[in-house]
């Protein structure tokens, strides 16, 4: 299989693993918005947002140990990377677990709950801290199939993992389990996923072969090194949207936080699509790194820009205009006036879809502390701005808060990855944002025609227009803007063709 297929396979097959979990968060969130009152809705969003956070922290720093592994020159070396990786990711799961009890303890004596909430939410922080901990270590099986090139079989165990997850908590929530015991099941993801990753990788047999005896000191170093500019990376971002939560809470009132919910779990499902695509990127780029294919990184750099920002500007797009609509469909009226926040969250990703590329490529080339900096500005800007604006503005505030220096900052983030990876602006404009952005243009206008003449108000109508529109968008850009070689990578994915060496 070439390069180029089996990443367009990889991708697809990470980010139908990634819409999986998102789909049936939704689910499960329109299901507890009706179970649950706005408090315990808020309270549930708030814990297991830091659960959620504190893991996106964890998967970018396990890049470190995929980079490791996939740049090994032989078996025993992609062993003690393997072996090493284990060991840290122990430490670090019991590390989280004590620190997400610990801070989720606190989080319910802080907010104005009733008496018997305020309980239930501090042993569902123990829950979710006991449940990260026994979690978090399964997870190097995944990623050593991912190190491996394994995308399809390591998304697609993915797959089976979350929906199990989804029957778990909805199973919960519809026999009326106490609210501690929601919010436990709710930071399963990583247990369930490790467990299935670790018997794919056991049915199929890695390279490598696990034992403590391999673990490395000096191996050790070098991927705590790079993870930890990777996980202030992630935690940078993971800051924002957790403390975006906090001071919403602290400033109004845990019911508007479960207001919030909507707006962040559908920006959410952009954010995991720019984020799967650095579980191919990366490892690939590895490789041409140890190589020494200076070419293919930088033509790497180029069509995932394309490539990612095609699929992720008409999703924002219509995320954008359809805010209010389509939050009113799916948990209620009572939601829709958060529609103007979610539109602003939505509006950044026309910039930053992107930036999954963008990371990985810094992180193979070592740049991995300019991302850090980059990480750290926008998080700092975005938690001042919404101290200043929560109070008068509330959740208009909060996302304006986070989108203002996702946009200001995207010029510097762009900076770093052309300096890093030495492509031509104009190249890169006129390969990747171009294309994007103009029918992104058409689109928004179009959505805008159909909101103010036909007000879609049912979920058929708006699931119409809204799969109507994204597909409409991408038939667009493969006839407008493909070449011939790119169509035909397009058709072998979907098996009509082979491709060209």
């Amino acid at each position: 299989m070439s390069d180029a297929r089996r990443l367009a396979t990889g991708s697809l097959a990470q980010q139908a693993a990634q819409v999986t979990g998102l789909v049936a968060m939704f689910v499960i969130l329109a299901v507890l918005a009706r179970q649950l009152t706005r408090s315990e809705l808020g309270v549930y969003g708030l814990l297991n947002a830091l659960a959620g956070y504190l893991l996106i922290v964890q998967n970018a720093a396990a890049g470190s140990a995929v980079r490791s592994m996939a740049a090994a020159r032989d078996d025993r070396a992609g062993s003690v990377a393997f072996s090493t990786a284990a060991l840290l990711y122990v430490a670090a799961g019991a590390g989280a677990g004590v620190l997400l009890a610990g801070v989720g303890i606190a989080l319910a004596g802080a907010l104005d709950l009733s008496t018997e909430v305020a309980r239930q939410a501090r042993l569902g922080a123990v829950a979710v801290g006991v449940v990260t901990f026994v979690g978090w270590p399964l997870t190097v099986y995944r990623d050593a199939l991912r190190a491996d090139g394994r995308f399809v079989l390591a998304a697609s165990t993915e797959m089976v993992s979350l929906l199990a997850y989804a029957a778990l908590v909805l199973g919960l929530a519809l026999a009326d389990a106490p609210l501690w015991a929601i919010v436990g099941a709710g930071a399963a993801i990583p247990l369930l996923a490790g467990i299935g990753c670790t018997l794919a990788a056991l049915i199929v047999g890695l390279p490598w072969r696990l034992s403590w005896r391999l673990a490395d000191r000096a191996v050790g170093r070098e991927l705590l090194g790079l993870a930890g500019y990777i996980s202030l990376t992630e935690a940078a971002s993971a800051a924002v949207y957790a403390l975006s939560r906090a001071i919403l809470g602290i400033y109004k009132s845990a019911a508007t936080v479960g207001l919030y919910e909507g707006p962040v779990r559908a920006h959410n499902l952009i954010r995991a699509l720019n984020a799967a695509v650095t579980v191919t990127v990366l490892p690939t780029a590895a490789r041409y790194q140890a190589e020494g294919d200076d070419r293919r990184q930088r033509e790497l750099l180029v069509r995932g820009s394309r490539y990612t920002l095609a699929l992720i500007v008409p999703i924002a797009v219509v995320g954008m205009v359809l805010a209010a609509p389509i939050l009113d469909v799916w948990l209620g009226p009572d939601y829709r006036e958060a529609g103007s926040a979610m539109t602003i969250l939505m509006s950044h990703w026309v910039l930053n879809g992107m930036s999954g590329v963008a990371a990985a490529m810094l992180v193979t080339v070592g740049r991995a502390r300019d991302l850090a900096r980059w990480a750290l500005m926008v998080a700092g800007a975005a938690i001042a701005l919404a101290l200043i604006l929560t109070p008068p503005y509330g959740l208009d505030g909060v996302a304006l808060a986070t989108a203002i220096p996702y946009v200001a900052l995207f010029p510097y983030l762009l900076w770093i990855t052309l300096r890093a990876v030495p492509v031509p602006l104009g190249e890169l404009v006129r390969r990747a944002f171009v294309p994007a952005w103009t029918l992104g243009l058409i689109l928004g206008a179009t959505l805008l025609v159909l909101q103010l003449t036909l007000e879609p108000a049912s979920a058929l109508l708006l699931l119409t227009i809204a799969l109507t529109a994204i597909g409409g968008y991408w038939i667009a850009f493969y006839l407008a803007w493909l070449d011939a070689d790119e169509r035909l990578l397009v058709k072998s994915v979907l098996g009509r063709s082979r491709p060209r060496a």
